[in-house]
């Protein structure tokens, strides 16, 4: 399943939705037009939501998806009612409200080459805030405050249960797939000014909106190996680098197991895993006003954000 969150447009309240080729299926409008009753409203407000009620809400909503494309396909009575226009729609942050946002740093090789950086012989993870989490299609602002805004594509990790303690060995149960996640950083403000041995990790990471991320959810059982998926990043349809999750040093079940060593996993959770991509510190070249960014991993589709100005 591909699973969005996302708003009709003019609209603020989010609705949970199913991409199907090109077009969105509205799983409540769904849910009343084949079931003639209200959707369940807890689970289908948004895709966190849904990991929250557990299995159960997962399957419940893969049923009114099957019947919602058999419906579609025979062309039942009503049924072009819950189908969305992807242009019609307003993309939210895939898992909004997600509890932890936990990015692995340098956890590529050629990513480290390209710093001139050795990877960690453990997992380097820092924090960022569920604040600035972004949907696909939404502008990203170039702080008024930073000259050097840079972005690296990252398969992003989300998780499906609550989970402690967690064995690599088990660690894929605790996965419920994968999404896109574009992390954002301001190289100027890297440097904790009074101990410049230090990093700024709050101003580096956490300027708003430096977290894109979606479009949808792809549960784990549509890729067959996350490990085995090209990348490819693309500035303004022309520049552009490719790479693939192979290159990752610590792999997703070590990351989990290391992450949640102590600290507890909650459903919609994201564990950001690193880009394979050089930055834009070493292309010296930093994002501007209107730049395009596309983030694209095999199996999942594009992130698409344009870079504006803040006032």
């Amino acid at each position: 399943m591909k699973l969005l969150t996302y708003s009709n447009q003019g609209h603020e309240s989010t609705r949970l939705g199913a991409y199907e080729g090109s077009k969105i299926i509205d799983l409540i409008e769904a849910h009343r037009v084949l079931y003639d009753s209200e959707a369940p409203e807890s689970w289908f407000r948004s895709v966190s939501d849904l990991l929250r009620g557990g299995e159960n809400a997962l399957e419940y909503a893969s049923k009114v998806i099957a019947d919602a494309q058999k419906a579609i396909k025979d062309n039942v009575e009503n049924s072009r009612n819950f189908i969305r226009e992807d242009n019609e729609v307003t993309y939210r942050p895939v898992v909004l409200g997600s509890p932890k946002i936990l990015c692995v740093a340098v956890n590529y090789a050629a990513h480290g080459a390209a710093q001139a950086t050795k990877p960690p012989e453990e997992p380097y993870v820092f924090i960022k805030f569920p604040n600035m989490l972004i949907g696909h299609r939404s502008p990203i602002l170039l702080s008024k405050s930073s000259k050097k805004c840079d972005n690296e594509i990252e398969l992003a990790v989300v998780i499906g249960k609550k989970g402690k303690y967690i064995s690599r060995q088990k660690a894929m149960d605790y996965v419920a797939g994968y999404t896109i996640f574009n992390d954002f950083s301001f190289r100027d403000r890297r440097v904790n000014k009074s101990d410049p041995s230090r990093i700024n990790w709050l101003h580096l990471k956490n300027l708003d909106t430096a977290a894109p991320i979606g479009p949808w959810l792809v549960t784990k059982n549509e890729i067959a190996d996350p490990n085995h998926l090209k990348m490819k990043f693309q500035l303004n349809d022309s520049e552009q680098e490719t790479g693939s999750t192979e290159d990752m040093v610590h792999k997703i079940p070590e990351l989990i197991e290391y992450i949640s060593n102590g600290l507890t996993l909650e459903p919609g959770d994201v564990i950001s895993t690193g880009t394979p991509f050089s930055i834009g510190l070493g292309r010296e070249r930093y994002l501007k006003d209107g730049d395009v960014v596309k983030a694209e991993i095999e199996g999942i589709g594009t992130l698409l954000n344009r870079v504006v100005s803040e006032e």
